[in-house]
């Protein structure tokens, strides 16, 4: 049941019947007391008066009657009342019933606001997503647009590069061969000194197991002495036999004649193929000890050999006992990204210059005459005769593809080792 609520009515009604009791007693007392004052009233005082025995003397009724009157009109105030209050009940029961409908409604109202409210936020969301999606899309084929025009500028560089880079290529092709050519006759016997100097090499590093690289540097000397190769790399690292493996991979693998062991010892320090770091390398050369029971004499000569990216490099020197250490060479090794670089242009050297030898070979055999041979490298005939002579290790008259590079990767380089190996 819901809570009886006092309406103003009700108010307005209680303070009625208030002022009614007020004015009903008041009449009532100023009716006995007229009645005492009045000169023409007769009371009749025997035991069992009723009411009725008080009469005016005007033959009016009496008080009994007044008080029937009374109470028969207090009774409708009451049943008045009683009937107002029932209304009044009633209607504050339909203004709850009326005021929980317009709560109901008015939270109807607001749920069905707030549903459209959101509705309309993800349909506004939806949109802005829409939005960007169809912006970022754009972005992309912008960028994409972008990057395919890049691209087919940086080919018709690269294209330009290319051809510019094949004509220098051939130009300094052209006169490497040229020079070789000039220089053939005094180079001969020097160009088989370092053949055996690089054999040698070849011999100690296979005795010894050692490894080899693009970038490879190698000590060698001819007595019992102790040596010690020193390499320090382009972040300021040393490697030597206390320190055999770099942080940058740099490693050295063959540590000789700690012990006297051999009278051609060899160190090896190489970093695995394609991961030495570009940079600038000092290499070094420490006499660390003098095993005086070999009875090996001073000074001791030795000889260094860098290989860097495929080119040899020769450098020798002497050291005796007690000298402080000393600084043979530095070389610079490049980026890997120019290794790549340098060797794609070997190859495509190679490729250019086995193209020319085939071009040459008119019967198809493989095999180069001295005419052939000075139509493949551009020389005189007279010049071609020379390397030919030299590359013609069968003596068959003729001259394969194999036999040219040999004979030209045979030039020398630096005085030869065997120069050194009676110095004992």
């Amino acid at each position: 049941m819901l809570p009886k609520t006092i309406t103003p009515w009700v108010r307005v009604m209680e303070i009625t019947y208030l002022v009614a009791s007020f004015i009903l007693g008041g009449g009532f007392s100023y009716g006995l007391w007229f009645i005492y004052t009045r000169k023409d009233i007769t009371v009749s005082v025997r035991q069992g008066m009723s009411p009725e025995g008080l009469r005016y003397g005007t033959k009016a009724p009496g008080f009994g009657s007044a008080k029937k009157e009374i109470d028969r009109k207090l009774a409708i105030v009451e049943n008045r009342r009683r009937r107002q209050e029932a209304i009044s009940s009633r209607l504050a029961l339909e203004d709850a019933e009326r005021l929980a409908r317009e709560q109901l409604d008015q939270t109807r109202a607001q749920q069905e606001a707030e549903r459209q409210r959101i509705a309309e936020e993800a349909r506004n969301q939806a949109l802005e997503e829409a939005r960007l999606a169809n912006e970022a899309a754009q972005k992309v084929r912008d960028e994409e647009d972008e990057a395919r025009r890049r691209e087919q500028e940086e080919a018709r560089l690269a294209a330009e590069r290319e051809l510019q880079r094949q004509e220098d290529l051939l130009a300094a092709e052209e006169a490497r061969l040229a020079e070789i050519a000039n220089a053939q006759q005094e180079q001969v016997a020097s160009s088989n000194a370092n053949s055996k100097a690089i054999k040698e090499l070849q011999a100690r590093l296979e005795r010894e197991g050692a490894k080899s690289s693009d970038v490879q540097v190698s000590l060698m000397w001819n007595n019992y002495n102790d040596l010690d190769l020193h390499i320090v790399c382009p972040s300021g690292e040393r490697i030597h036999g206390g320190n055999k493996l770099s942080a940058c991979g740099g490693e050295l693998d063959v540590d000789a004649n700690v012990r006297a062991e051999t009278r051609k010892p060899v160190e090896n320090v190489f970093w695995p193929e394609g991961t030495a770091p570009g940079g600038q390398y000092h290499v070094y050369v420490h006499y660390y000890k003098k095993h005086k029971k070999r009875r090996s004499k001073d000074p001791t000569k030795f000889q260094i050999m860098v290989n860097n990216g495929g080119e040899t490099t020769e450098f020798s020197a002497a050291l005796s006992a007690g000298d402080p250490i000393m600084q043979v060479c530095s070389f610079s090794v490049a980026s890997k990204a120019e290794r790549d670089r340098i060797k794609q242009e070997l190859e495509s050297e190679l490729e250019a210059l086995q193209n020319r030898f085939q071009t040459a070979d008119i019967d198809g055999s493989a095999l180069l005459s001295v005419e052939e041979l000075a139509s493949a490298t551009g020389m005189t005939v007279e010049e071609a005769k020379v390397l030919h002579e030299q590359a013609d290790k069968d003596g068959d008259g003729t001259v394969s593809f194999d036999e040219y590079m040999e004979a030209i990767k045979n030039l020398p380089g630096a005085p030869d080792l065997e120069s050194l190996a009676n110095n004992d």
